[in-house]
This record gives C-alpha cells, structure tokens and sequence, in this order.
C-alpha cells in the first residue's frame, strides 16, 4: 500500500523522495486507473510538473509549507484557476481565471494540484455521471457506483491515484462517498471552511448554509492536515466565522460520552452496517469512553426537508443556469429537477414556513446531541450499490429517491459536523460509520475516528484486488 500524504511529506521532508519523483509517481497512477474509473476529468501535466519543481526549489531554499510537495486532487465546482471548472454541466464552458479560496490556500501552502475530479451535474445525485464526461466507476468494481456528489474524488484516492482531495457535502457528497470507497471523509461545521469559488455558488440558492467545503483522504491525521490549511473566514462567504479550531491530538478518548444508534425511524441499515456501528461503539468503549445506545429525536423529515430546500424556488435556479434541454443531463438529473416528491415553492411565505420547519429541525437536534461528545451513526443504509440500482433502504421501483441517506440529512440540515471512517465490510465493499459532534468540535470528531481507525486497520481498499 502507498504511503499516506503525511508520511510523503515526511519522506520528502527527509530527502528521500523529491516532489517531482511524487508527481509523476502519481501522474503515472492517474494513467494507469482512469480509464477503468473515469475519476479525474481535468489534468495539466505541465503545470503539475511546474509546480512540484517549484516545491523542490521552495525546500532547498529552506522554506516549508504544511503541504509542501504534496499532489491533491480537487472535485469540479470548485474553480482552479487554467483548468475547466465544468461541474458535470454543458452550461459552463469558460476556464476561470482565479482559484477558490481553498485552492489558493492549498497552494500557498505548497500543494500542487494534481487535477480535478468528476461529479455528477451539479452535485445532484448519489450516482456520479453526467452528459459532460460521463459515468465514475466504484474502485473494486466497474459495476458500481463510487457514491456522489463527490465520487470522483473518492473514487480516484480510493484507487490510491491521489493522496488527499477536497470535496463538497450538501446532503452527504463527502461522507457517502467516503463511506463506499473505504476513506475517511469530514464534512466540517458549516461556517468552518469558506465556499467561494464553486460553481455553481454554494450561497446564492435556497439551502443557504447546508452545503460545506472539506477534506477526502486515507486517514484521520490527512484530513485533518488538510481541514488545518483549509478552514477560516475569507470576508467573502457570509457563512464562514472566525472560531478557533481546536486541537485534535489532544482529546482524551478515554473521557468521551458517547451514543451510538442504528434505526432513525426511516432507513433500514443491512446487517453489516449494524454491526459496523456496534463496533466502532465497542472499540471507543474498550478505550474507556463512556458508550451507550441512544435513540435520536424525530428525524424522519430530514430527507424531506434538504429536497424541499434544493426545490424551494421550483427549480427556476437551476434552470436558469444550465436549462432543462434533455439531450444536456441525465435521467436522474432532470429527476430530481422535476420531481414534485421533492417539493417547490412558489411564494416567500412558503420558504419562510420552510426554513422555520428546517431550523426546528436543526435546533432539536443540536439540543439531543449536547447530551453527548459524539455520536455514531450509520453514514447510508448499505454499501455501494450498482449503477442504476437504488441505494440500501430504497425500493427499486423508487430509484432515484434518497431515503436511504437520512442518516446524513440529518446532520446537513442541522449543519453539524460528521465524518466517514472505516468501520467494516460488506461484501467485499467498504462499510464506513458516521461520526458526529456539536458545532465547531472537529476535533472531537477527528480524535473518535483516528481511535476506530487504528483498531479497524482504517484504509484498505487497494489490497482487495491490486489496482496497477
């Protein structure tokens, strides 16, 4: 198995590999699994070349940078400056100009941007395929899908062809995907991280504050490497606050109050997601948490309440964007466009009533979760599903219908943060168990999934079969 980002940037540190070694290294990986994937949509080798000489001469001069060498792979609504910025979208042709903050942050942090990674239209659904550049393949199995919104990105660091990648999560497009490809994947508090720079604006719709910026990768220690340069206000998204970010290393699992629980009242887990779940809760209490089954408050609405959200304005933004021609989107797209399951709104009253109902949501959930330093939880009801089949959870005459992630709904709507961590195996596939905090406690979060991580071995997709 490859060594993860921290353990490159320490070998480079050490002068036993350069950064340019790394980028071809990881140049040549690319080659080797997108065509079976179909992950990164977007690549200058050039620049990538460029860029690590530059970190070469930056380290000889002496100069350092968290990030310093290291390739990272972005997802495609994001904008990086010379490089398309597609968002799986026909609508969108021009090549910005200027990077999003965080990719100016990872840049100034000595990151070389090794390319951007595929979604589906929008980030509009749990299958990663669009007219634009098609269908992401899972990286075990050809037939399945790798989860979406942010499936490229997992697919291509699940393939071990990046070491670490930014992604976007509004319903769970960091978490799911995570989830099916065995990462470690953080949706961070909303406000921690700053949206500015995606496409299309993560700010200007009717979810406001749901959708967040964060880290992809194969362990604890990377994400939250990247969660470090990534996070803080940047005076542009009216979201993001200035809140100290705490140090995870230095949480004392032993202290935690923990809840775990399996059934939310709407989605049905399969067997080896339950034991998943049971099984993070054994390895925290084993390492002296205090660990109880919980049940949480309603939050069978969930689902109900982010589709409303997406669809509060009838659809007119998004078609105003990118139109609703056929022959430009996928099935699944126009889908959840028109579905009236999904709810519209034509008057101000109506949002109004909505965001009161959203925020009751998030304000009972807040309350619960208080009660605890983290809680467990699946991250969806099954495995990664093949391609056309409904979720774990969802009848296959209701494909396209998103029940089966409520569990992450939940917490998107109530804007707390969570992450994804290996936890189990169904199948042959990766099981991961969510983990969940009250706001602005990531490091809680991080430090819960770093001790599941060591006793479940954490990463280890690539060894089940080889990839190269």
């Amino acid at each position: 198995m490859q060594p993860t980002a921290k353990e490159w940037l320490a070998r480079m540190g050490r002068g036993e590999i350069s950064a340019v070694e790394l980028a071809e290294h990881y140049l040549a990986r690319v080659g080797a699994v997108n065509p079976r994937l179909n992950a990164v949509v977007a690549l200058d080798a050039d620049a990538v070349r460029a860029a690590a000489r530059d970190a070469d001469e930056r380290r000889s001069r002496g100069e350092d940078g968290p990030l310093l060498g290291l390739p990272v792979t972005i997802k495609d609504c994001l904008d990086v400056a010379g490089l398309p910025c597609r968002a799986g979208s026909r609508a969108r042709k021009d090549v910005p100009r200027a990077d999003a903050v965080v990719v100016e942050r990872i840049k100034r942090a000595g990151g070389v941007i090794l390319g951007k990674t595929n979604l589906p239209e929008l980030g509009s659904s749990y299958e990663t395929d669009n007219k634009v550049y098609g269908r992401t393949n899972h990286p075990l199995d050809a037939a399945r899908t790798p989860g979406g919104s942010s499936g490229g990105e997992a697919a291509v660091i699940g393939a071990d062809a990046s070491p670490l990648g930014v992604g976007t999560d509004g319903g769970g497009s960091v978490r799911v995907p995570s989830h099916y490809c065995g990462l470690v994947g953080l949706r961070p508090t909303t406000g921690r991280v700053p949206a500015t720079g995606s496409w299309p604006d993560k700010r200007s719709g009717p979810t406001l504050d749901i959708t967040c910026v964060g880290p992809m990768g194969r362990s604890t220690a990377d994400i939250a490497l990247l969660l470090d340069v990534i996070h803080g206000p940047d005076l542009a998204d009216p979201f993001a606050h200035p809140v100290p970010l705490r140090d995870w290393s230095a949480v004392d699992v032993a202290g935690l109050r923990v809840g775990w629980y399996v059934e939310d009242g709407l989605a049905h887990p399969s067997d080896a997601t339950v034991a998943a779940v049971r099984r993070a809760a054994g390895i925290l209490e084993k390492a002296g948490a205090a660990v109880v089954r919980v049940e949480p408050p309603a939050v069978t609405e969930a689902t109900e309440l982010f589709f409303s959200a997406l669809a509060a304005d009838g659809g007119d933004g998004v078609r105003a964007l990118v139109g609703d021609a056929p022959d430009d989107h996928t099935e699944q797209f126009l889908d959840l466009l028109d579905n009236p399951r999904h709810g519209s709104s034509t008057s101000a009253g109506d949002y109004f009533a909505l965001l009161d109902r959203m925020f009751g949501l998030r304000s009972r959930v807040r309350r619960w979760i208080d009660g605890y330093d983290v809680v467990l939880a699946p991250v969806a009801a099954g495995p990664a599903p093949r391609h056309g089949e409904p979720p774990q959870g969802v009848a296959a005459a209701d494909y396209g219908r998103y029940e089966g992630f409520n569990y992450t709904h939940t917490y998107s709507v109530a804007g707390l943060p969570s992450a994804s961590v290996p936890a189990g195996v169904e199948g042959g596939l990766p099981i991961g168990v969510q983990v969940i905090a009250q706001c602005w406690r990531e490091d809680l979060v991080l430090a819960a999934c770093a001790a599941i991580e060591r006793e479940t071995g954490g990463f280890q997709i690539v060894d089940r079969p080889a990839l190269s």
